[in-house]
């Protein structure tokens, strides 16, 4: 049973870790597979932390780094590589684009010993990484508002600044 788990826990990370694009289709589970997905699921949702969905605060992984902790990694998992990683990235964190994160190789670099701190532009796509490294056993953790809360650079600051436009519009809200 635990290895059927594994399995279907890597064709969930899997399914994350794919753009939403349609030249990729989602891998579709059987009947069988489905039910059992969903028990396993459910089993993870319910055991989230109350009011935390494992995120941490960019002060808080700037304390750990100042202080020289050993206890966890950061991941940087903004694509392309040469455009984002290249540019500019937190201090000692490693590279792992997003859809590459479960892959074999990508999860030799990560240690289960150790926290697992995933960040994308806003976070968006860390969260997908981080739910997928969460169902492999990992100790993954989500930087809250991904590098824009770290370095609101552009296109950064251009999307706080589409984000503020947006929520100006005053659309209704039903109670």
């Amino acid at each position: 049973m635990r290895l059927v788990r594994l399995t279907l826990a890597a064709a969930i990370a899997a399914g994350f870790a794919l753009p939403a694009a349609a030249e990729r289709p989602m891998p579709v589970a059987t009947p069988v597979e489905q039910a059992v997905l969903v028990k396993f699921v459910n089993a993870y949702m319910s055991g989230l932390p109350d009011n935390d969905w494992y995120d941490v605060m960019a002060d808080d992984v700037f304390k750990r780094i100042k202080s020289g902790a050993k206890d966890f990694i950061v991941v940087d998992v903004r694509v392309p590589k040469n455009k984002k990683y290249d540019a500019g990235h937190i201090p000692g964190a490693i590279f792992i684009g997003a859809p590459d994160i479960a892959k074999p190789e990508s999860l030799a670099l990560l240690p289960k010993d150790k926290d697992v701190i995933v960040h994308c532009d806003t976070g968006q796509q860390q969260n997908k990484a981080v739910t997928a490294l969460r169902l492999l056993g990992y100790r993954a953790y989500s930087m809250k508002w991904g590098y824009m809360a770290w370095q609101p650079a552009p296109p950064t600051a251009l999307t706080l600044e589409e984000i503020k436009k947006s929520i100006t519009a005053g659309y209704p809200v039903e109670k």
